[in-house]
């Protein structure tokens, strides 16, 4: 899922300190039993009261706060408030001077740079060394570090890559680590972040930071054509995206990209019933009946879509639903604040929703994660830096923020969301954590899924082009896939 997210962090880097998490209002109950494993866990599940509350323009994406001093930060955020320099007091710090690399793709942010300060004061005889890459060359520049042994200590990466480095032996587990701490409880966090960062039933990572894709509509353009509210169903989907559309005015209902199909037509394989990978990950499962019926639903929504876009991006894509060229755009979080930095002129005429479902609601799950490195000769030093990370008063304040400095974050730890405080700053995060409930992930069990998503994205822009049809794309994607996988 690297093209989304690189979309994604562009943005990031120029407004947050990590990622921007936005979807409006809850989604319908939890995914049935048997469908691909949700973060069922991390919230109850939406009740009528709240199920589809009428629609409201998205809030405004803030700057990520910063954090100044431990006491500040212990002052000003929700959660378990931990003294910072005793985290793990059973796990000693270095007798002597040690530096911790630390690869990440903000290495310059004023957020991190005063987070680092901030550690540093607490364990002196620790520094990190910030290595910074463009987030879109940092999993092959981390990949040949770990084959030339130049590999740093630790590295801010996405989510998906766990299992795949993780199962090359490139990182350390950290259950003993975990056990020894006071700010880390695997138990905590969202099932769907936790288990993407486990492997073989141990964390080789801890989850920071998280996203979902939901619809952004322009509110503007549902007037004028008609449309009372954001589509709930396929079916108003549909309806929706047909209203909307005037080629002979260059206006569509809908932004559609085959280069990022893949992606984006997950959540409706989800919502259908289907799912990726059969349970234990050895199997091609997104080629059944109900995959096919979402293929063949999602790329028939090219007919509502311009066709000059189909071979663009969803990042270069942003600015035909700013012009209203589109009426409805299905994005990440990072969409909220680009539409606010870079189109302030449309302020008031768009908001989110969740996205139209099925037979169940699915969103996608996406998110980052700190991991240390196996090759590393400083574990317990490293540890302490992603433990100060993981700590819930640091990742409130970077997530949800502060009364002076609100966020439009999501933490992926369960005593966060549900903290009736986390809302005080921004009332609408309370719908994010709500639509928390309805994401998945179910391509972590086999760490050769990552090729098998370039095939089927492949397969089916294929069919968003024309080439083939919806299910024969599916079918040789499958094909094609289960070879990877046996690998």
């Amino acid at each position: 899922m690297a093209t989304p997210k690189t979309n994604r962090r562009a943005t990031t880097l120029r407004t947050l300190l990590a990622l921007l998490l936005l979807l409006l209002a809850a989604c319908g109950g939890p995914p049935t039993a048997g469908q691909p494993t949700a973060a069922s866990n991390a919230q109850p599940e939406p009740t009528a009261a709240n199920a589809q509350p009428e629609p409201t323009a998205a809030p405004a994406a803030t700057s990520a706060p910063t954090a100044a001093s431990a006491a500040e930060t212990q002052a000003q955020t929700i959660g378990e408030q931990l003294d910072l320099g005793q985290l793990s007091p059973d796990i000693p710090g270095p007798s002597a001077p040690v530096t911790i690399r630390f690869a990440t793709w903000n290495a310059e942010s004023e957020g991190l740079l005063k987070l680092v300060e901030q550690f540093q004061e607490l364990h002196p005889n620790i520094t990190i060394d910030l290595q910074g890459a463009p987030s879109e060359e940092m999993r092959d520049k981390l990949l040949t570090q770990v084959a030339g042994g130049t590999v740093p200590d630790v590295a801010y990466m996405d989510t998906s890559w766990v299992v795949d480095f993780a199962s090359r032996g490139a990182l350390t587990n950290l259950d003993e680590f975990i056990a020894k701490s006071n700010a880390v409880d695997p138990d905590d966090y969202v099932a769907s972040f936790r288990d993407a960062s486990s492997y073989e039933g141990s964390m080789y990572a801890l989850p920071v930071d998280g996203e979902s894709t939901g619809l952004f509509y322009r509110t503007d353009l549902f007037e004028a054509a008609g449309i009372a509210g954001p589509p709930k169903t396929w079916e108003e989907f549909e309806e929706a995206a047909r209203k909307l559309t005037d080629a002979e005015k260059k206006q569509y209902g809908f932004a559609l990209f085959a280069n990022e199909s893949a992606y984006y037509w997950y959540p409706w394989l989800w919502q259908a019933g289907g799912r990726l990978l059969s349970e234990d990950g050895s199997q091609i499962a997104f080629n059944d009946e109900a995959g096919k019926r979402a293929a063949e639903f999602y790329v028939g929504l090219k007919e509502y879509a311009p066709e000059d876009l189909l071979n663009s991006n969803s990042w270069d894509g942003r600015v035909a639903f700013a012009n209203g060229t589109v009426g409805m755009y299905m994005a990440g979080a990072w969409f909220a604040g680009t539409l606010r930095d870079e189109f302030p002129d449309i302020n008031g005429k768009w908001a989110a929703a969740p996205l139209p479902q099925d037979k169940q609601c699915a969103t996608t799950i996406a998110g980052d994660v700190v991991a240390i490195f196996a090759q590393s000769k400083n574990k317990e030093a490293a540890w302490k830096w992603i433990e100060f990370l993981s700590a819930p008063q640091v990742m409130a304040s970077q997530t949800i923020g502060t009364p002076e400095q609100p966020g439009s974050l999501l933490p992926p730890r369960t005593s966060l969301i549900e903290n009736p405080e986390a809302y005080q700053n921004n009332d609408l995060l309370r719908g994010f954590a709500e639509q928390m409930a309805c994401g998945v992930t179910d391509s972590a069990p086999n760490e050769n899924y990552g090729q098998v998503e370039q095939v089927l994205n492949e397969q089916l822009a294929r069919a968003i082009f024309g080439e083939v049809d919806a299910a024969t794309a599916l079918d040789d994607a499958a094909r094609e896939g289960q070879e990877l996988l046996a690998k």
